[in-house]
């Protein structure tokens, strides 16, 4: 394992080390192994209806070498927190280590002087820190205190593997550390209100695809990288919209809907037991899905006494941490039927146990869980109370249903308990019992749409083989599988349909239609867009194509973009300012950035057809964005390692002044950097570049095209008060000449972005596109953006890769090119794209270009 050293800027006098086990107490989990609580502590008690302030600190609690510290580091850094450690607090305070204190003062004196600091620390930072609480926590006095606390703050339990612990501690004693975690976990469950399960990391960081020949097998600058991404998850999760805003996500217009807002989309349906062996293949995987439904079965948890217990859910938070870590897509939790039907049989014990389960995966954070409609509305109102943000699908699935049951009305008596409830989306299903199930499902769909009393999303579909039929017309979240699944388990069958089953369905049966795509622009022959887009089209079963639209003016355009078959365009230099003057409505990030680069056509005037995707006819607007600035921000965050996490001081460097030099300077805003330096050539216009950023707020909008939207005016992208949000401005200063020196009182950059194209004129060699030594004095190195890929091997990369620290990360062009192709497939088609193909195809260039 591999330690890094961070000092977090809000917190210059602390400078723990950043590791995976964490923690720095020396007073170890065995010395206090005979004074852990032996009190009977319920599942059930340790939920707490919690209602903290967007500020409020968060507490971290666990047994030494969980990597708390290491945990609290990046949480600080990401929220601007400040880092207290009980730890370092006790040694500033007492002015000697725990065991010292306790060696000469005894025990008890320890304990009293522990909870005493512990007290004045928690009244000394109750908003905007990151506590890691010492080893007491889960111990008399101080553990009542923590459990007052957690109404009011979010109070997290570290978890983590006794091997790895003791790998970290070096004890030697493996199984003493686990007997130790079972038998204080009950006492730190009942104090906290969340948990995560810290999985380790190999040294070696590895991308998700590690076949793509983009990027290097081996950069340990990113070995916390994986941790950085869960932890943060749940820290934002924990405190909603306002601890991630939008302003410093890298998303398009059609990101903002959630799954459910989205036409035709799907959850993959992954058995609890499959998770250990299927999650590190389903994350190397093109799945396509929308969202995964982990489907909890009691007898996979507890085999033998089929009980909810400690271990039980022990095993739970272990499973969704493993299946978060290797998919980054929303989860669902569901409980399968088999325990809804047990608590049916014997409601007084079983639905107890249902709410322990469900109370338990509140803890986790996921996007979604789902709600069984049977549930006596005591219990539902009990787990309903201790929801924090996870979205709750109203579930009912009718395993005898009577003849035309779809048209009964107990269904429509479902859907106002659904929204009585408070549920978020309503799921109804049931096994067909004939086809004619199929027809009489989807009339009760239509019904409900019209109905003014359901204003909650529907699932609705019949299961089995017979049942398939009214699953591919299913909108929102229709259950689908995968090869990977139906070859390790049997549950599901061929009942559920692939997401490419399905899509092909729904062109087949002319629900939608195929279109042609291309890019336009004047020099676009050899472009590498059309084999990444065809290829995405053919994997996921859209009857779509690609073109190449070459053109030396725009507009030849026009007639293209009127074609009642046209789907969408990438739009190529020269063009990407001049089309600006002929759409109808350009997105606030195109805006910002003065280029569109990505044309969609709209069938209505109003701004929600964007989502209605896949479906020919008139043309009667069209839309631009931009994806560049996408392509350049996901590289950045996917390669910039935690011990460079975007702060304050953090400072970012762009080359060039042309387009994409703009998408570069505002993906930095995006990124939340505050300090951006230009350098170019041209002096005057590096400092047009400036100009136009410099100081700057711009506007972001979690537009919801989910709900109708009145017309706009055209060039407008309307943005109400109350919706919008805006970027911090930046310092944009340019840098006139490569002979200058680094500007005084700045720190060097840890961000530098390379805009200048590779490509001589008339036989020429382009410049070197070196940098001064100076520019890279950064002692945490960083990550360096070579846009250029003709050739690939720039000597600015070349320069990057000669440096003897390991730190700085170089990126070049053809490893931006597909992210934000990634990001204009999803515009055009509103589907998930098959990132790690649509990659392959421009590693194949790249292996082809090798070969040459």
């Amino acid at each position: 394992m591999t330690a890094v050293t961070i000092s977090p800027s809000s917190s210059p006098s602390i400078q723990p080390r950043l590791e995976l086990g964490g923690g720095s107490s020396s007073i170890t989990p065995l010395a206090t192994a005979g004074r852990i609580p032996q009190r009977d502590v319920s599942l059930a008690q340790n939920a707490s209806s919690s209602h903290w302030r967007p500020d409020a600190s968060i507490l971290l609690v666990g047994i030494r070498g969980t990597g708390k510290t290491s945990l609290a580091i990046l949480a600080a850094t990401a929220l601007d927190f400040r880092l207290v450690d009980a730890d370092q607090n006790f040694h500033k305070v007492a002015g000697m280590s725990r065991s010292a204190y306790a060696s000469r003062y005894g025990f008890d004196s320890y304990r009293k002087q522990e909870l005493a600091l512990m007290q004045s620390l928690l009244q000394d930072n109750p908003s905007r820190s990151i506590i890691v609480c010492g080893p007491g926590s889960a111990e008399g006095t101080q553990q009542e205190l923590l459990h007052e606390l957690k109404n009011a703050h979010p109070i997290i339990y570290v978890m983590r593997d006794p091997e790895e612990i003791d790998r970290y501690l070096q004890t030697n004693e493996p199984q003493k550390i686990s007997r130790i975690s079972q038998l204080i976990t009950p006492s730190y469950r009942a104090l906290s209100n969340f948990e995560f399960y810290n999985l380790s990391e190999p040294l070696a960081h590895q991308t998700r695809d590690p076949n793509s020949g983009l990027t290097p097998p081996s950069r340990p600058a990113l070995v916390l990288k994986d941790v950085e991404h869960d932890f943060l998850h749940l820290i934002h999760t924990i405190r909603g919209e306002q601890s991630l805003p939008s302003v410093l996500q890298a998303r398009h217009s059609l990101t903002f809907l959630s799954p459910e807002a989205k036409p035709f989309s799907y959850a993959l349906v992954v058995p609890f037991g499959c998770v250990p062996n299927i999650a590190s293949r389903l994350g190397l995987t093109d799945l396509v899905v929308d969202a995964i439904e982990l489907v909890v079965d009691l007898g996979q948890l507890s085999p033998i006494n089929q009980s909810f217990d400690h271990a039980a859910a022990t095993l739970l938070t272990q499973h969704y941490y493993i299946l978060r870590r290797n998919v980054r897509l929303p989860i669902i939790i569901h409980l399968h039927a088999s325990i809804v039907q047990q608590a049916a049989t014997r409601p007084d014990s079983d639905w107890l146990k249902y709410r322990d389960i469900m109370l338990h995966a509140l803890r986790l954070g996921p996007e979604y869980m789902s709600l069984d409609l049977n549930c006596p509305p005591s219990i539902a109102q009990v787990i309903l109370s201790q929801n924090v943000g996870t979205k709750v699908i109203g579930h009912y699935y009718d395993q005898n249903p009577e003849a035309a049951a779809w048209d009964s009305l107990h269904r429509r008596q479902l859907l106002e308990t659904a929204e009585s409830w408070g549920c978020d989306i309503t799921r109804i299903c049931q096994p067909a019992t004939s086809r004619a199930d199929n027809f009489d499902v989807r009339r009760f769909a239509y019904e409900a749409s019209q109905s003014k009393n359901t204003t909650r999303p529907l699932i609705c579909y019949n299961v089995g083989r017979m049942g398939r039929a009214s699953c591919y017309i299913n909108s929102v979240l229709t259950p689908v599988t995968h090869e990977l699944i139906t070859e390790v388990t049997s549950p599901f069958g061929d009942a559920l349909l692939t997401v490419q089953a399905a899509q092909s369905t729904l062109y087949a049966s002319f629900t939608l239609d195929p279109l042609f795509f291309g890019i336009y622009g004047s020099a676009v022959a050899s472009a590498l867009s059309p084999p990444m887009h065809n290829a995405a089209f053919k994997f996921c079963r859209m009857p779509h194509c690609y073109e190449i639209f070459e053109s030396s003016t725009l507009r030849e355009l026009e007639s293209i973009a009127q074609n009642e078959n046209f789907g969408g365009a990438s739009i190529s230099a020269p063009f990407k300012q001049e089309i600006i003057s002929v759409l109808d409505y350009v997105s606030l990030e195109a805006q910002a950035i003065g280029a569109v680069n990505t044309l969609i056509p709209l069938r209505s005037r109003r701004l929600e057809s964007l989502v209605e995707r896949n479906r020919a006819g008139p043309v009667v607007a069209l839309y631009g964005d931009n994806t560049d600035w996408i392509g350049i921000h996901t590289c950045i965050r996917q390669n910039l390692s935690p011990i460079n996490a975007v702060k304050s001081r953090t400072v970012a460097l762009v080359i060039g002044a042309g387009g994409m030099a703009h998408a570069a300077v505002y993906a930095a805003i995006r990124l939340g950097v505050h300090t951006i330096f230009v350098h170019n050539r041209t002096l005057e216009n590096g400092e047009k570049l400036v100009h136009r950023f410099n100081g700057k707020s711009f506007s972001i909008q979690n537009i919801d095209l989910s709900h109708p939207s009145p017309s706009a005016s055209p060039q407008l992208w309307p943005v109400s008060q109350s919706q919008a949000c805006k970027t911090k401005p930046a310092i944009v200063r340019i840098i006139p000449s490569r002979d200058s020196p680094w500007p005084a009182g700045f720190d060097p950059p840890t961000i530098i972005v390379s805009c200048i194209a590779r490509t001589g004129q008339g036989g020429q060699s382009p410049a070197d596109n070196s940098l001064p030594r100076a520019w890279l004095a950064s002692e945490t190195g960083g990550v360096v953006i070579e846009l250029a890929y003709n050739p690939i091997e720039t000597p600015l990369v070349q320069q990057i890769r000669s440096l003897s620290r390991g730190d700085w990360i170089s990126v070049h062009g053809l490893q931006v090119l597909p992210e934000q192709g990634i990001a204009q497939f999803e515009l055009f088609t509103g589907r998930k794209a098959p990132e790690n193909l649509m990659r392959a195809q421009v590693a194949d260039y790249v292996k082809n270009l090798g070969k040459a």
